[in-house]
């Protein structure tokens, strides 16, 4: 089972007992997977490659509404997996469609709408409800193992522009990008943005799930820079230690170490008997501060440098 099930199977069993907050959910799987028949008499269906958000989205509409409902399995030759369609017809289906924002009437007759209903702004719940709609109709979540990216797919560009505003409100990064020239993507890229996307529609489980592997994935790139950096460190160490001693075989074949005060020559004498040692490991062996041998040995280097000189 693919993550985005994962979340759309989590969202449903969530109970929803406010009728307000079922209309705002039927609300955007209606902006997001339905779509409309004219014919004698009008229906509303919606296509759905979940079968139990197929489901769901019927048993919300027969929860408010007196309509029929048919549910069906489609197979189509160019698809790899079957969709689901929801059928609802019957003596209310026109309020339905007028309640959800699918369509208005007017005195010329009923027109499309494309703009999300009043009752989805009333409270921040009906928002959070109508985006969890929006999810279960249109929305994928990339495995957040492959990395972090949600999306919600729209017909409709003012739809989709205020949908990005709510999510805006609730304090989520959401951009709009433009596919295939009439299909607009309201999507989040930030790890923080689509855990709290989950969090805030309902799917805590799979906001969870998603931040674990974000916790584990900054482990492991602390490990990583940990190790970089001490692999870097042990580099410089070996590089210093090879000039540090370059340095002193160098002022030994010319002055010879014994010409040296006191200081150098025990510092001179400990680096060419610990090569591998570190300045506080030196430091140790002569009982000194580290900056002391750290200035000792930057002694004898700049030492060499003025016998090379010569």
């Amino acid at each position: 089972m693919s993550f985005s099930s994962q979340c759309k199977d989590e969202l449903i069993r969530i109970r929803v007992k406010n009728p307000e907050h079922r209309l705002c959910m039927l609300s955007g799987a209606t902006f997001t997977a339905g779509g409309i028949r004219i014919s004698l008499k009008p229906s509303l269906f919606y296509h759905t490659e979940n079968p139990n958000a197929a489901k769901h989205v019927a048993s919300i509409a027969l929860s408010l509404y007196r309509a029929d409902a048919v549910v069906e399995e489609k197979i189509v030759e160019h698809r790899k997996r079957p969709f689901y369609e929801v059928t609802l017809s019957g003596e209310e289906i026109e309020r339905l469609m007028q309640d959800t924002g699918a369509m208005m009437r007017t005195e010329d007759g009923l027109h499309l709408m494309n703009a999300v209903p009043a009752v989805v702004f009333k409270t921040d719940e009906n928002r959070r409800a109508f985006l969890r709609g929006c999810f279960l109709g249109g929305g994928s979540c990339v495995d957040p193992k492959r990395g972090y990216h949600l999306e919600i797919i729209f017909r409709s560009q003012p739809v989709a522009e205020s949908v990005r505003e709510i999510m805006q409100g609730f304090r989520l990064h959401a951009k709009i990008s433009v596919r295939n020239g009439d299909r607009y993507l309201v999507y989040l890229k930030d790890g923080d943005d689509v855990s709290g996307m989950l969090a805030l529609i309902g799917a805590s489980s799979s906001a969870l799930a998603l931040e674990n592997v974000r916790v584990e994935k900054d482990m492991r790139n602390y490990i990583n820079r940990t190790n970089n950096c001490e692999s870097a460190n042990i580099d410089k160490q070996v590089v210093a230690s090879i000039r540090q001693q370059n340095a002193i075989i160098a002022i030994d074949r010319t002055i010879g170490i014994q010409s040296l005060p006191a200081s150098l020559q025990q510092a001179a004498q400990l680096r060419l008997a610990h090569p591998d040692a570190t300045v506080q490991e030196l430091a140790d062996l002569a009982e000194i501060q580290k900056s002391g041998m750290y200035h000792r040995l930057d002694r004898l280097m700049k030492l060499a440098e003025g016998l090379e000189e010569k």
